[in-house]
């Protein structure tokens, strides 16, 4: 039997606070959030700055079924954030942690949440 495919997509509008450009910060979150939705973490985060013409961080994790990545836009107050897995997590946990890290309320996420599997 194959794995199930397992889909968060985020996309936040009017993240007005420091979360956007605290690459520390973006660091520790995403060391967190995989023992949040019970995964672990096969290598450390990785969190880059944008260029200056899209400044912004960039940062991902690989976790032992795949992966999350987030990405900040300064410019625009934006983050977009992708959580996949092959194995069954809390969807609703993941989105309520990434929501409450960036301090996006609800009605201000698209968020999509996808299962492909039989």
């Amino acid at each position: 039997m194959p794995a199930g495919r397992y889909h968060i997509i985020i996309h936040a509008n009017g993240v007005n606070n420091d979360s956007l450009t605290d690459k520390e910060g973006l660091t520790n979150f995403l060391n967190i959030l995989p023992g949040k939705i019970n995964m672990s973490i096969l290598n450390p985060p990785v969190v880059v700055e944008g260029i200056p013409a899209n400044p912004g961080l960039s940062g991902f994790v690989i976790i032992d079924f795949s992966h999350i990545s987030i990405h900040t836009f300064t410019e625009y107050n934006q983050v977009m954030v992708d959580i996949f897995s092959c194995k069954p997590y809390d969807q609703e946990d993941a989105t309520q942690a990434v929501l409450d890290y960036f301090q996006v309320p609800r009605e201000q996420a698209m968020v999509e949440k996808v299962y492909w599997g039989e």
